[in-house]
């Protein structure tokens, strides 16, 4: 990943965690990683452990944010997800995964979309 790339990632992971602390979420991590995959952030929103895949993108990507969470990116997800669970002794808690997508418009201006329950394990 160059770091064009990285940059527009943080910021969007920055953006991100602003987004979901306005929308009632309490940010417990950033960047959980496992052997075999990380979480941008693990959150918690009422009663549901939530673990938030941020896809940002800029004006001259092509195609969508939230199609860009194919197969192997949820299996390597879903993976970190259970390591977490496991490692912080967690049980009997409601989870579920999120996409939040930002994209970067021509004119500086950001769209935000939040996927609750994009998928499932």
């Amino acid at each position: 990943m160059g770091m064009e790339s990285y940059k527009l990632g943080q910021a969007g992971e920055d953006a991100a965690e602003r987004y979901l602390k306005q929308h009632g979420y309490e940010i417990l991590e950033r960047n959980y990683h496992s052997q075999q995959g990380e979480i941008d952030l693990v959150a918690r929103e009422g009663e549901f452990l939530v673990f938030v895949e941020v896809k940002s993108y800029s004006f001259r990507s092509l195609g969508s944010p939230a199609g860009a969470v194919r197969k192997g990116k949820r299996e390597s997800i879903i993976h970190a997800a259970q390591t977490y669970l496991y490692k912080q002794r967690i049980r009997n808690t409601y989870c579920r995964f999120d996409v939040l997508t930002i994209y970067r418009r021509l004119d500086g201006s950001r769209a935000i979309d939040l996927y609750r329950n994009a998928f499932t394990c």
